[in-house]
């Protein structure tokens, strides 16, 4: 019999989407930084680089028509990883840099939305927390280690020779796509799928599990956007690069991987959309606390550690409410994962903006204060509308039926 991973490690082969975000959100800023591009103007390119987060799952129909899931996540995966190498060589050409980087954002959003669209058919509601644990490691964790990898290769090596590296390494976790058990291959044809796009996506939003879910992720309450501007935020807390990078990579990335552990004990403790808000305002309270506290490097490290911890624990909940509300034997499964992992990014990209246009108006203090207020006050009445729904999963539970045995 073939050997399969368990389901721990089924999260951690999600790791090349977590690589390409941690290069828009950590690598890319500190690189066009060192070149003299401006907050703001970094806030634009990451506006535009990260959007396909938000819109690209009006592609994602193609995931559920006639191949597996296992052959459009090594697609796109491919495709993101010769993007990213590729940018490394265009630092010089803002608007190049910026196509490129939204052209392989788009198929490493495919292809999370591949691996997401596949896991719940795999794994039991048991699973649901520690998969979403581990997934979370491979994205935030990883996003933190790639980017001080990034970093490091570009400054030390040949840009030709990095670029080839860099694509590498995003390829590598894709190997473990060949240990995950396929449930049965679609049977829709694509202009089947794409036809009635429309019609599948009414019926994945009129349940009222996923209504809660489209209005609890859309919301700027968790959306931890400061992770894509902190990497340039050295000057004002007289950091080196070097720290920056360091603080901003393993550093962040260790801490994101603790929170995701702690919350996959928290969420088997917790309903797991009141978690996903709560770690918003733990963020919250983290920035708005480097207002007030003095701008040095050892404060800027214990605000974005913070951050960062309470990011982990937010990630976690957030994969385990997903993979709730989407469920097993859904045929529509990698379309409806895509749309609520949409509607959880959209507020990244939007706050980001809004975050470096405050920035640019009002200083640090003002980016601080919006993201962090924002977060508590939209949190705030998202909790009392949880008080008025009593499950999350207000359709009725679906027994699962995974394709593999709890002996794994």
């Amino acid at each position: 019999m073939r050997r399969q991973l368990p389901p721990w490690a089924m999260g951690l082969a999600i790791a090349p989407l977590g690589f390409y975000f941690g290069f828009i959100s950590t690598a890319m800023p500190i690189l066009l930084s060192a070149k003299g591009v401006s907050v703001d103007e970094i806030s634009k390119v990451s506006f535009v680089g990260f959007s396909p987060s938000f819109w690209a799952f009006v592609l994602c129909p193609i995931l559920d028509v006639r191949f597996s899931k296992r052959a459009y996540a090594l697609v796109f995966a491919a495709i993101s990883a010769v993007c990213l190498g590729t940018c490394t060589l265009l630092t010089g050409n803002i608007t190049i840099f910026t196509i490129v980087l939204t052209t392989g954002c788009t198929a490493a959003v495919m292809f999370g939305n591949a691996h997401g669209g596949w896991m719940p058919d795999v794994i039991r509601d048991k699973h649901y927390s520690q998969v979403g644990g581990t997934s979370n490691i491979a994205n935030l964790g990883a996003a933190g280690a790639f980017a001080a990898v990034a970093v490091t290769v570009v400054r030390t090596m040949s840009i030709p020779a990095a670029a080839w590296l860099l694509a590498a390494l995003v390829m590598a976790p894709t190997i473990m796509l060949f240990f995950i058990p396929l449930p049965t291959k679609p049977t829709r044809g694509i202009a089947d799928v794409f036809g009635n796009f429309f019609g599948d996506l009414y019926r994945v939003c009129k349940t009222k599990s996923c209504l809660l879910g489209l209005i609890c992720f859309l919301s700027p309450t968790a959306c931890f956007a400061l992770t894509n501007l902190f990497s340039t935020l050295g000057r004002d807390f007289h950091a080196s690069e070097w720290w920056v990078t360091a603080l901003n990579g393993p550093l962040v990335a260790a801490v994101c991987s603790l929170g995701c552990l702690a919350g996959i004990w928290i969420c088997g403790r917790f309903p797991r959309r009141t978690v996903y808000v709560l770690a918003g305002f733990g963020g919250a309270i983290a920035a708005l606390a480097l207002i007030w506290m003095p701008h040095t490097l050892v404060y800027f490290a214990i605000g974005v550690l913070g951050y960062n911890f309470f990011q982990g624990i937010n990630y976690t909940a957030f994969t385990a409410f997903e993979y709730e509300i989407v469920g097993p034997g859904n045929p529509l499964a990698a379309t409806q994962i895509a749309l609520l992992t949409a509607a959880s990014n959209a507020p990244i990209s939007y706050m980001t903006r809004i975050d470096g246009h405050f920035y640019g108006r009002h200083g640090l203090s003002g980016m601080l204060a919006v993201d962090g207020l924002s977060s508590i006050l939209v949190g705030t009445v998202l909790l009392l509308v949880f008080r008025k729904v009593k499950s999350a999963r207000a359709d009725g539970p679906r027994e699962p039926q995974p394709a593999f045995a709890d002996s794994v």
